[in-house]
Parts: C-alpha cells; sequence; structure tokens
C-alpha cells in the first residue's frame, strides 16, 4: 500500500516456491505492518513422494520493516519493534488456523521469519523475534564455529541504502514448533534459552541449522553490490520414524551450558548393547 489510501505503490514483496521442488505452495496472506509496510504471511507444505499425504507445515513471515528514518533513535526502534510484533502474531495466527483443521496433535512444523529488518540482528526489532524462541541463523553458525562468545552477530554488508551507507539488515530466524504451541492464539512465552538452541539445534530431533552465506548478485558476469544481498540458510530438518524417537534420548544435556568441546547433544553414556 502507498501513503495515500487507495493507492498502491510500485513495488512490492513475494516469496517464491519452486513448482516441483521439496515444498508446495499452500496459502499466502498479506499483513499491514504499518503506514507503507507490509509483511508477507505463507504457508507450505512439504511435498513427499509419490503425491503421498502427511507432508510436513512451513510457516514464512517475508518481512519489510519501516526505514530508521526519524532523528530519534527509540522512535525508530519501537516502530520496528511494534512491526516484528504484528508480523510473529500473524504467524502466530496463521500457525494456529493450520491447528484446527487436523486432528494430528504430535506434528511440528518449521517457522520462518525473515527478510530487510532496515536495522542489524542487535536491534529491538530482532531481540523481540529471538524473545520469542526463534533462532538467528548467523549468530548459531558463528557459534558452531566458536567464533562467538555468545549475542547477536552480523553477517556483513547485506544492503547499500539510499543515504550510501552499506549496512547489514537483511536476517533469517528459525523455530519448531509443535501443534500443542499457542492454542490461545498468543505468542510464545519467552522460555530460557538452552545452549543447544544457541548452536542452531532447534530441537531434540535432529533439527539444525547447518550453514549461512551472504551471495553475490551476478549481472552479465560481473558480481554487484545491488539493492540487497541475498542471505541464505541451509538446515536439516529430518523426518524421524517411531522406531527412531528415542533420538531425544541423545539429547541430555540441552538444558546445561556445553563446554566448547563436547558436543552439542551432550554425552551419550555407553549401555554395552
Amino acid at each position: 500500500p502507498g501513503s495515500v489510501v487507495g493507492q498502491d505503490r510500485d513495488d512490492g514483496m513475494c516469496c517464491l516456491v519452486r513448482k516441483n521442488g521439496l515444498l508446495e505452495l499452500i496459502k499466502s496472506d498479506k499483513v499491514l505492518t504499518g503506514p507503507q509496510r507490509i509483511a508477507q504471511i505463507i504457508q507450505c507444505r512439504e511435498r513427499l513422494p509419490n503425491s503421498g499425504a502427511g507432508g510436513r507445515q512451513v510457516f514464512i513471515a517475508n518481512s519489510h520493516l519501516s526505514f530508521p528514518g526519524d532523528k530519534n533513535h527509540t522512535i525508530n526502534s519501537e516502530r520496528q519493534a511494534k512491526e516484528a510484533g504484528i508480523i510473529l502474531d500473524a504467524l502466530t495466527r496463521a500457525r494456529n488456523d493450520w491447528d484446527t483443521t487436523t486432528s494430528s496433535s504430535s506434528e511440528s512444523c518449521l517457522e520462518i521469519v525473515c527478510g530487510d529488518f532496515n536495522s542489524n540482528s542487535c536491534s529491538a526489532a530482532a531481540a523481540l523475534v529471538e524473545d520469542n524462541n526463534f533462532v538467528n541463523c548467523v549468530s548459531a553458525t558463528a557459534n558452531q564455529l566458536l567464533t562467538n562468545v555468545g549475542g547477536a552477530v552480523n553477517i556483513g554488508t547485506t544492503h547499500c541504502d539510499h543515504l550510501g551507507n552499506r549496512v547489514s539488515v537483511d536476517h533469517i530466524f528459525l523455530r519448531v514448533s509443535k501443534r500443542k504451541d499457542n492454542k490461545d492464539g498468543q505468542r510464545s512465552v519467552k522460555r530460557e534459552r538452552c545452549s543447544a538452541l544457541a548452536l542452531g539445534y532447534l530441537d531434540t530431533q535432529g533439527t539444525r541449522i547447518l550453514a549461512v552465506q551472504r551471495d553475490k548478485i551476478l549481472i552479465s558476469g560481473s558480481a554487484v553490490l545491488s539493492d540487497h544481498r541475498p542471505v541464505t540458510a541451509k538446515i536439516e530438518w529430518p523426518r524421524l520414524k517411531k522406531t527412531d524417537e528415542k533420538l531425544s534420548d541423545m539429547y541430555v544435556n540441552v538444558t546445561m551450558p556445553l563446554d566448547p568441546l563436547e558436543p552439542a547433544w551432550g554425552i551419550v553414556q555407553d549401555d554395552g548393547s
């Protein structure tokens, strides 16, 4: 939407899903987050071999927060945090709507908040997302490489804004949720973050962040720093059989601080079998 009621802007946002990829598009909705800002809430479903039923759900919040144009930093920060809250609420509603359509109570879904935050990973908006149990992919991989002692990490320049500033404003946050969460339609209450979560281990079933990279845009074979540089994250989201559910027993130390040389899943005792 534009600044004038009933008038649209020339630009917008979209989320592209491969026609024959691992996900199929189920639904896409627009959410108004500010006078000239929208977010896109996308629901996708895992495409199983041979058109099998029961594919897991993926919810994506494609975000574009307000530019920090006010001279008062606090006003900018609070505006972006408010918009992030609207996006999180919309994502929760979309997930709850999906919950009411099926009877399974154990299936989990993957939730993604991503896009141009117009602020770095230390901002109030990013902090709010992490307070709702999302994991910053860049910070998680930095922890895995032992290049971070804790806290938010920026991936480097991802955007050259209209003022000529080179900033790091494009982020990807991930969370695994179960159907039983947030049945009242409210956002999650912040839980104590364990060491394994900070390292990108999103659950006790093996879902984890593998890598994050900032790419270059190539035009006619030449690399350019365009409006934004693409940021991509690679994750592992295993589908476990019932016989594999004992994998959760391996994560015996997920609530305890980890030694840097200790595996993130803790020390597994050998029972001799």
